[in-house]
């Protein structure tokens, strides 16, 4: 999976299409949120709260690519992101109607919604960290937070006695988050000189830190879903991981304050 997504980075750096920065990685996103909202729609059935797949895919996707395909369109972004969702409002509603009339209206078009805005705003801050701030600067993002993920895993694994959340996550230890800390300072610091991104150092350490705080809270969110559903996994997808949810629950929350971050110490 690394070697994938870094063969992909290398093509998304060098590549333009139509005037649009990050269409490959759009691409991608486009295809893990089209699975994630699958898994989405079957733990919020679990929990009784229905989604339309069929209006909340198209509406994710859309969202979520904003970044990349609003570049040829001269409209101001944040018109085309109200029109968005207002369309995506609209469609919710009339596929209710037309479809299922009646039956958990209120909880179907809030579901489908939820997803929207979960996978289709949350991702969208990936691609728009891409389209400002360029391809090394999500690199960076992404391995901040999956250092954080991978450093969390070993250290509570090898020394976790003492859990954050047990009734939330079971795994998480104060321990692992430790862990964690260290190999995201460590990970911030080496790609921001091998990356050459020029952020100031100790701001960069110290930003990154946060930021992998936040990618673990995004992870807590996920797991919140999946105990509601009473489900350990959103899918059995991905072997030792789960489903697509499991892999990027943490880069969702996170990617909106990596880009918050980087306007801040670019």
């Amino acid at each position: 999976m690394v070697a994938a997504l870094a063969a992909l980075f290398v093509w998304d750096h060098h590549v333009r299409l139509a005037g649009m920065d990050g269409w490959p990685l759009a691409g991608l996103a486009a295809v893990l949120i089209a699975g994630g909202y699958l898994e989405y729609a079957r733990l919020a059935e679990a929990a009784e709260l229905p989604a339309i797949p069929l209006v909340g895919i198209p509406a994710a996707v859309a969202v979520a690519l904003l970044p990349v395909w609003a570049q040829p369109v001269r409209w101001p972004g944040s018109d085309l992101l109200l029109l968005v969702l207002a369309a995506a409002v609209a469609a919710t509603f009339l596929t209710q109607m037309a479809v299922f009339r009646r039956d958990r209206a209120t909880r179907r078009i809030a579901g489908t919604l939820l997803g929207v805005l979960y996978l289709g705003a949350l991702a969208g801050g990936l691609l728009a960290v891409r389209v400002r701030f360029g391809t090394a600067a999500l690199v960076w993002v992404l391995a901040v937070i999956k250092g954080m993920d991978i450093g969390a895993y070993f250290a509570g694994t090898a020394i976790g006695r003492h859990k954050i959340i047990p009734w939330l996550s079971p795994g998480k230890s104060w321990e692992g988050l430790a862990g964690g800390l260290v190999l995201t300072a460590a990970a911030a610091a080496a790609l921001n000189w091998t990356l050459r991104l020029g952020l100031p150092m100790a701001g960069a350490v110290a930003g990154a830190m946060v930021l992998a705080v936040v990618g673990q809270a995004g992870d807590l969110c996920e797991s919140l879903l999946k105990r509601d559903a009473g489900m350990k996994d959103s899918a059995a997808l991905i072997p030792a991981f789960g489903g697509v949810l499991d892999v990027v629950d943490s880069p969702l929350l996170a990617a909106p304050a990596g880009y918050v971050l980087l306007a801040v110490l670019s």
